[in-house]
């Protein structure tokens, strides 16, 4: 099994992160590239990134209406599971 590499980066204003190089080469992601960052709850102070692959990003784009459509579907459905 390969060793994890670790890096850190800096959050500055607005939220804004450098994803270090070594990060980037390794997610073979490039300039405008689309990255996901998932986090659990339940474990606080971790999130694993992923990069879309160029192909998928904006593949669906509009299938299920504005994003603001699809943040408010996703509101309602949490809200829904909380009862």
């Amino acid at each position: 099994m390969t060793p994890a590499i670790a890096a850190e980066a800096r959050l500055r204003a607005k939220n804004q992160i450098t994803v270090p190089e070594t990060i980037v080469d390794l997610l073979e992601a490039q300039q405008n590239d689309l990255l996901v960052f998932e986090a659990n709850e339940h474990e606080p102070g971790t999130a694993i990134v992923r990069a879309v692959p160029r192909s998928f990003a904006g593949a669906l784009t509009g299938t299920y209406g504005t994003t603001d459509d699809v943040k408010a579907f996703l509101r309602e459905e949490h809200a829904d599971w909380e009862r």
